[in-house]
């Protein structure tokens, strides 16, 4: 009897727990920003390429990157030094519209041997509020 109630225990809570609501399993970034990411990638030969992508908590009027530094540190230095700024303004590519979730990247020829890290600003925007944040990429080497 006792092994039927522990059974039955067992199965019910396997059902509770697969059911069962979570208390908001996935935390969203803001009102407007639900995820985002950027990323660095050194494509060989001193080319390197920032991606980045943005999710909104909706369809956005505007969704993406509003501006990507990309900076360059010596062999031996411990400075970083902005090299280049892409704006949406200038390249078109860095923003969508009327978009749930948006993806793109810029493309850079750097120093071989050199190593780069770019701060992105990322955004979200609908009905005249928007809301960004700034995530530093992880650095490479060109």
């Amino acid at each position: 009897m006792r092994k039927k109630i522990i059974s039955s225990m067992a199965v019910f809570l396997m059902f509770a727990f697969c059911f069962a609501p979570t208390a908001n399993a996935a935390i969203r970034a803001s009102e407007y920003l639900d995820s985002y990411s950027a990323y660095l990638y050194s494509e060989g030969g001193g080319d390197i390429s920032v991606w980045f992508d943005v999710e909104g908590t909706g369809t956005m009027d505007e969704i993406g990157a509003l501006s990507i530094r990309l900076q360059e540190r010596q062999n031996g230095s411990s400075t970083w030094t902005t090299v280049k700024t892409y704006s949406y303004i200038n390249y078109s590519d860095m923003l969508g519209y009327d978009h749930l979730f948006y993806a793109s990247h810029v493309d850079y020829s750097g120093q071989v041997g050199y190593s780069y890290r770019a701060e992105v600003t990322v955004w979200a925007g609908k009905d005249g509020g928007g809301d960004s944040r700034v995530i530093l990429t992880n650095a490479g080497v060109a």
